[in-house]
This record gives structure tokens, C-alpha cells and sequence, in this order.
């Protein structure tokens, strides 16, 4: 009996190395940290389990702090990182949380909307003026970027992690490129 290996579920990365894609988001890390260790004591008050707003809250710190390495002979400068499936399925849960506060609803969706408001930092109050919609445009290029696939990102991912330089490697990085430009990531 064969067993899948735990490496299957890393989804392995391309991020920009200009921090600025991610600059707007670094509170959130604080933010989703403070509010999973209150989720962690009223849980029924919260629309997210805490271990959800604590890896969110995690992956954007260690992003953030990561980008200091960014890869070699890359124009603009790329980073390689490796995300657990888990950890993009945790930050794509919380910007549906920040939507779903951002519009508000009626009915069953604002019994949930005070909970969502702790959660975004609002009982908290950092940062001071940062409403739902806000937050969540602050969090969409991050999960965006994590989010990309396809075979330029899997082919340039390739290429920097085993060190090489093929023919298609700078193709490969330029339709990266053209696709962090086209969600709107500064480089």
C-alpha cells in the first residue's frame, strides 16, 4: 500500500522580491494573531476556528520577513517559497471572512457580522480606521499571488529552485511577471 507523501500538499511559490506587494497586509499578521488568542477563548464569537487566523496571520509575518532573500539573475527580483495547501485554503478563508463583513448582508449573515468585526481587528483597535473593505483589499494581492499557478509559475519555480538557466526560464519568468503586473503587484 502506497501512502501519498505530505510533500504533495506544498505548493511551491514565485513571489515578487519588491516587499512593497505585501507591505499594505504586515498589520494583518498582528491583527490575525491578537484575534485567533481571542477566538482561542470565545470561539462561538468568532466566524474562523483560531488555528485558521493563526497560520493566516503566520504565512503574511513570514512572507514579510522572507523577502530579504530574494533569488539571484532575476529582473525584477523573485523569491521562491514553498506554501502548505492548508496555509493558502487559511488566508482565502479570512478574505471571505473580510468580504462577507465588507457587505454587510441581512438575515442570517449579520447575526455573524459582529464576530467578524473582532476578527478583523475592529474590538482590538488596530489599526485605528482600517474598515472590512479595506482589510480585504489589503489582504487580495497577497492571496492573489499565492494563489497563481499555471505552467510559467510551475517552470520558473523549477528552474530557480534546482539553480538552472534554460532557454525557457527567462519566458517562463516574464509571463510571471506579466501576471503579477496584471493583478496589479508593484515590481
Amino acid at each position: 500500500m502506497r501512502t501519498k507523501s505530505p510533500a504533495g500538499l506544498e505548493l511551491p511559490r514565485i513571489l515578487p522580491g519588491n516587499p512593497a506587494w505585501i507591505q499594505r497586509a504586515v498589520y494583518l499578521s498582528e491583527v490575525l494573531s491578537l484575534t485567533a488568542a481571542a477566538a482561542r477563548v470565545r470561539p462561538s464569537e468568532y466566524p474562523l476556528p483560531a488555528l485558521t487566523l493563526e497560520t493566516a496571520g503566520t504565512v503574511i509575518g513570514e512572507i514579510a520577513a522572507g523577502l530579504t532573500t530574494t533569488a539571484e539573475d532575476t529582473e525584477p527580483p523573485a523569491v521562491l517559497y514553498v506554501l502548505p495547501a492548508w496555509a493558502l485554503k487559511a488566508l482565502q478563508d479570512v478574505l471571505a471572512a473580510l468580504h462577507a463583513a465588507a457587505g454587510g448582508g441581512n438575515g442570517e449573515e449579520m447575526s455573524g457580522l459582529p464576530s467578524t468585526l473582532a476578527l478583523l481587528g475592529e474590538s482590538l483597535d488596530y489599526p485605528r480606521g482600517r474598515t472590512p473593505s479595506e482589510m480585504a483589499a489589503d489582504l487580495e494581492p497577497v492571496v492573489a499571488v499565492l494563489a497563481l499557478d499555471g505552467p510559467a509559475v510551475r517552470a520558473a519555480v523549477t528552474d530557480l529552485a534546482l539553480n538552472r538557466w534554460q532557454a525557457g526560464t527567462e519566458t517562463a519568468l516574464t509571463q510571471v511577471y506579466a501576471q503579477w503586473v496584471h493583478l496589479g503587484v508593484p515590481l
